[in-house]
């Protein structure tokens, strides 16, 4: 598989509403020990809707399908979390534009793209302890499996377990943003809940290209 069209891209955004529904309450526990313990809920709600959004859908491209995904997100989600985790989207259509296809080549621009826009927003960076740490192994995984001409199925799954160690080495950290970081040292020793949601994100295109 080099690239995907349409049609697979809606099945893999409908894919993620289920991946947040399933892991509801496993982030939601995550962000009760360091934030407001409503992450799971609001991940859940967000992207329930914006797959509704596309689902009524047809043919539409890959570019229309994620912009309208990411601006439903950005509108059911609100707050800091809406623009944060809707602009992931909303970047890989402006990479999409005027193209029928998603390769290699447009996730990682397209993801380079919505890590700039993450740290403009939040004012994040890496060692924050936030969805950062997850995206920026991800990037620099997509980047060099670009420049090693790997195929979508490798890259993705060298992106996954960076995304994944991303996600572990959060554990260690003092939270700088957020509601977290008035927790100062005893937000030491949790993984941070938007970090693993970007982990699931990537682990859902990943299982999807490779089954």
């Amino acid at each position: 598989m080099k690239t995907l069209n349409n049609k697979q891209v809606k099945e893999i955004l409908i894919k993620l509403n289920l991946v947040f529904q399933d892991k509801m309450e496993e982030l939601s526990q995550y962000d009760a020990v360091i934030g407001d313990g409503d992450h799971g809920v609001t991940m859940a709600r967000g992207f329930k809707v914006a797959s509704e959004k596309i689902e009524s859908l047809e043919d539409e491209s890959v570019n229309g399908y994620f912009k309208k995904f990411g601006r439903a997100l950005i509108s059911e989600l609100g707050g800091a979390i809406g623009p944060l985790f809707g602009s992931i989207f909303t970047e890989l259509s402006k990479e999409l534009k005027g193209k029928e296809n998603l390769g290699l080549n447009e996730l990682s621009k397209g993801l380079q793209r919505a890590q700039n826009k993450i740290e403009e927003l939040g004012g994040a960076t890496v060692g924050d302890k936030t969805m950062v740490d997850s995206i920026d192994p991800v990037v620099k995984s997509l980047k060099k499996s670009l420049e090693e001409e790997k195929s979508l199925e490798e890259a993705l799954k060298l992106a996954k377990n960076a995304a994944k160690e991303g996600v572990q080495s959060t554990i260690p950290l003092i939270a700088k943003r957020g509601r977290s970081k008035f927790l100062q040292e005893k937000s030491i020793g949790h993984q941070d809940a938007g970090a693993t949601s970007f982990y699931y994100l990537i682990k859902t295109i990943c299982d999807f290209v490779n089954k």
